[in-house]
């Protein structure tokens, strides 16, 4: 039931040709459709999947969508999944005879020899379903510009030529912005303050078993000011090249991790391999993360890397995961980020969101990881986990990758080199202060923006590069802490 192929418009076809080539059918499969039905019915446990990447309306017939609709209701239900309970439940709401009858359910339990191929349906579905959308946004956008000149109201001026393109590209991105099945995120006042209450109970009840809701960062003062990393923030840590970033936010899931919080740590930096050399790195006394180039020569060394091994597998073996990320989706993270929570995982650190790639398409590199950073924004609120991202500040100061980083986050952390004042001339009148140079094992940790509690704290810390530490120095700075 494929459509057959629109008859394809000469290159140098006129408006109106190409206009009266438009009424064609949409792309659709009913292979494919019937494909993801069978394998969802002999493996039920890839609704989880299916639902995460395909609404109801990414199926274009109408009986298997009011299958499918029924397999999310049954599976988000507990219920279990085979075809006779569906015929049942079908018959009972009198839809039945809409998916064909009982017949047809039993031929779409065995319409494919097994799910191995699930996957491929999937993606097949999921690409007509984009280009159904793709032709929808179009079509309206095209309507649009038609209307308000048959209405007239169209602006012809440059300024309402350009205003009216820039608007047909919005109406396109908002059908092609979101492919995830939201769900009903419509509720009363009463419905959302029982929400509340239901979540203060429980976090009353946490606080009376001794437990800190709050996640702590191991920075003295700045878990003094804030109390710790909330369950639902988005926080940003930004700063040059070679600040430090990457051994802060890792300092912060180890921190994490040895209080029992699950943490995963997508890096795209280096691999998880470097990455778990460089933790390993910030538990010895010698050894340094260029163990990683040069091995292990001398007895002690690996004697102390055996010990480190053996105390970080204790201590955190089990509850640090760390996840290449080298070129994944945004779309793949926020999926992975929910099937992660549902495990009991209560932190995630995004490094660094500069190498992330999304799978929509826009204007600029800014706008793309400006939906990127929502899209992990809105990871936090949905799925009630912190989630810190890393991003790279350019040589202004400023956020290299989106100015809306700052904006999406409840806290924004910049690290910044330390450079002590600059001590006055001693050439005599009208000589220039000697400039100063940057202090290599010290940084400035300022909370630079906040939300719920005060910002501009400038925190002193020690920095240690290749042991992969940073500590905060006490306010006389003679020693530095060690709650980490």
């Amino acid at each position: 039931m494929t459509p057959e192929p629109a008859r394809r418009p000469k290159p140098d076809a006129k408006p109106e040709e190409l206009l009266g080539n438009l009424n064609q059918p949409l792309p659709w499969s009913d292979d494919s459709e019937k494909g993801v039905l069978s394998s969802l019915l002999q493996d039920p446990r890839r609704l989880r999947h299916a639902r995460q990447k395909m609404r109801p309306d990414a199926f274009y017939n109408e009986a298997n969508r009011t299958t499918y609709v029924e397999l999310l209701t049954m599976e988000e239900a507990g219920l279990p999944i085979d075809p006779v309970l569906l015929t049942n439940r079908l018959r009972d709401q009198k839809k039945l005879d809409l998916v064909g009858g009982p017949a047809a359910m039993m031929e779409l339990f065995t319409f494919v020899p097994s799910p191995a191929h699930f996957e491929h349906y999937m993606t097949d579905l999921i690409g007509r379903w984009k280009l159904r959308q793709a032709i929808h946004g179009y079509a309206k956008a095209l309507h649009g510009i038609q209307a308000a000149f048959a209405e007239g109201r169209a602006d012809t001026t440059a300024d309402g030529v350009r205003g009216s393109l820039n608007l047909a590209g919005q109406t396109v991105q908002a059908f092609l912005g979101d492919y995830a099945d939201s769900g009903d995120t419509t509720a009363s006042l009463k419905e959302c303050l029982m929400e509340h209450m239901d979540y203060m109970g429980k976090l009353t009840e946490r606080l009376q078993s001794g437990e800190n809701p709050l996640i702590p960062t191991g920075i003295p003062t700045l878990d003094k000011v804030c109390g710790g990393i909330g369950a639902d923030e988005y926080w940003l840590v930004t700063g040059p090249t070679k600040s430090g970033k990457s051994v802060l936010t890792g300092n912060i899931a180890v921190h994490a991790a040895r209080r029992g919080v699950r943490t995963k740590v997508y890096t795209n930096e280096v691999g998880r391999r470097s990455y778990a050399g460089r933790i390993l790195s910030s538990c010895c006394k010698h050894l340094t993360g260029a163990m990683d180039r040069h091995g292990l020569k001398e007895r002690w060394q690996q004697e102390e890397y055996a010990q480190a091994q053996k105390q970080l597998v204790a201590d955190i073996g089990k509850v640090l995961l760390i996840d290449n990320a080298a070129g994944k989706y945004v779309e793949d993270i926020v999926a992975d980020i929910r099937m992660e929570v549902e495990r009991g995982a209560g932190l995630f650190v995004v490094d660094l969101i500069g190498k992330i790639r999304s799978r929509e398409r826009f204007g600029s590199r800014e706008q793309e990881l400006a939906h990127i950073s929502g899209s992990l924004c809105n990871a936090t609120k949905t799925y009630s986990v912190p989630i810190i991202v890393v991003s790279q500040e350019n040589d202004e100061g400023q956020v290299r990758e989106s100015r809306s980083l700052a904006f999406d986050c409840e806290c924004w952390l910049r690290l910044q080199h330390f450079t002590p004042p600059a001590e006055k001339g001693r050439g005599g009148f009208g000589k220039s202060a000697t400039p100063s140079e940057i202090v290599q094992d010290r940084r400035i940790l300022r909370v630079e923006l906040a939300r719920g509690f005060a910002a501009g704290e400038k925190i002193p810390c020690i920095f240690d590069g290749p042991r992969y530490t940073i500590r905060e120095l006490s306010p006389d700075e003679s020693h530095w802490t060690d709650s980490m």
